[in-house]
């Protein structure tokens, strides 16, 4: 099995050669070498394409980023029971996990490439690019490392902080570095990436790119996970609200648009599939011959008969097949589903949890977000006075947001935060199995890598 010092070499040969129809329409990436990648700007335009590419992969948001944790959760199931996707289902991840191995090279694959962005644009001559364009690529680049390791601190824990090009000649026999410092990095280039427009020059150059409101997004998020301080609380609020006021961003009457639609008004964050890049996971979830995932049989029961959103994001084909499927991919031939990384009702519940802590009470504005995704839902919410302590408010919202990005990849962890997957997911309530392994192959390849408790 390959480590970190090969698979991080993707991005390298994706920013060269990857291809998007969302923007960047003029002269064809195959005719720009790597030696004149960063020389020119539309050079570094087509890395700033590949970077993004990168998040498209099938061990990425393609499929892995998203149904593992969803394995995690107890949410899905697979149609062979591999043992390698049920040993997260029972919280005995094998140290030799592929798909852990491969989240792992998919995520610093997509770092090397944002690295190869911030580090060589901002190098570049003013003959060779604007001030304002090299800018904005370098603070796209920092949003795309931020995501990935803000998703590996969330999966792994300690990870080794890597912020500069690396090829296959870099020393990368390096310790992992402390949470703080991982998120102390991620706030870093977040808070830098909020400096990006909100919009560009065209919806189609626009589609699919950070801008500033996404990075704001993704910092409260950031903020809510981090949660040592209230001050993390505070500003996890206020970004929140931030972008719920100002962003011009609505949530969908029918929740099922959102889905069904590319780039709605609910859409902050949107990786966007097309027929060179296709998602994997909706390629095998659908009932066709190729479907390898299905929805566990105890999703529908988390849902109020009442809910809206029960129908489409969990569903019969027909009568006579005693399987449950997963709705959210339903656009699989081709498969071109896009996936909305972030979008507004998770902000809106964001919102409401850290309103809540800051305050230290159940407050209007907290209970308001909260009671906006489930009016929505077509559900009636329990009066505010009803919630007598900040405690059950918060899983209140918890279970909420569960409901909300069902198959999103995002439950796993969000209960691991809280520790709420001890009572309602974990098949082996240990707290040591909040996070995976670091992948064996990459301590054997790294002695300096230590391993995470209990494995």
């Amino acid at each position: 099995m390959k480590t970190i010092s090969k698979y991080i070499l993707i991005a390298t040969v994706l920013i060269s050669f990857s291809s998007c129809k969302k923007f960047l329409d003029k002269e064809p990436i195959s005719q720009i070498t790597p030696e004149d990648i960063f020389t020119t700007e539309q050079g570094a335009q087509s890395a700033v394409m590949g970077m993004y590419r990168t998040l498209l992969s099938s061990y990425s948001y393609g499929q892995s980023v998203v149904i593992v944790p969803e394995f995690s959760a107890q949410h899905v199931n697979h149609v062979a029971s591999y043992p390698e996707y049920i040993d997260f289902k029972s919280n005995t991840v094998r140290i030799d996990n592929p798909w852990v191995q491969n989240i792992w090279n998919a995520s610093y694959a997509a770092i090397n490439a944002a690295n190869n962005v911030v580090v060589n644009v901002n190098a570049m001559p003013q003959n060779a690019i604007s001030p304002e364009k090299k800018a904005q690529l370098v603070r796209e680049g920092e949003f795309v490392r931020a995501l990935n390791y803000f998703l590996l601190v969330r999966a792994f824990g300690e990870v080794p902080l890597i912020i500069t090009p690396t090829s296959e000649t870099t020393n990368l026999k390096v310790p992992r570095n402390t949470v703080a410092q991982l998120y102390t990095q991620i706030i870093s280039d977040l808070k830098d990436a909020a400096n990006l427009p909100n919009s560009y020059s065209s919806n189609a150059e626009t589609k699919g790119r950070a801008t500033g409101n996404a990075a704001k997004a993704l910092l409260a998020k950031v903020y809510l996970y981090y949660g040592s301080t209230t001050k993390d609380y505070t500003d996890a609020a206020r970004l929140a609200l931030e972008v719920i006021s100002t962003g011009g961003y609505t949530l969908q009457d029918d929740f099922a648009s959102i889905w069904k639609t590319e780039n709605t008004s609910e859409s902050v964050f949107e990786l966007q599939f097309d027929a060179q890049a296709t998602n994997a996971l909706a390629s095998v979830s659908n009932p066709s011959p190729s479907m390898l995932f299905y929805s566990a049989a105890n999703v529908a029961g988390l849902y109020d008969s009442a809910d809206k959103r029960r129908l489409f994001t969990v569903y019969q084909n027909t009568p006579e097949d005693p399987k449950f499927y997963i709705g959210k991919y339903r656009i699989f031939s081709p498969a071109v589903q896009n996936f909305p990384v972030i979008r507004l009702a998770e902000l809106y519940l964001i919102h409401a949890e850290a309103q809540a802590r800051v305050e230290g009470t159940v407050s209007t504005a907290a209970y308001d977000s909260y009671r906006k995704v489930r009016d929505r839902a077509g559900l009636v919410t329990p009066a505010q006075l009803t919630f007598t302590s900040l405690d059950s408010f918060i899983t209140a919202v918890q279970h909420e947001k569960r409901l909300e990005l069902m198959f999103e990849g995002e439950a796993w962890f969000d209960y691991c935060r809280t520790g709420l997957a001890l009572t309602e997911m974990m098949s082996k309530a240990d707290r040591n199995y909040f996070l995976y392994p670091i992948p064996d192959a990459e301590r054997r390849n790294n002695p300096s890598l230590t391993q995470n408790p209990g494995y």
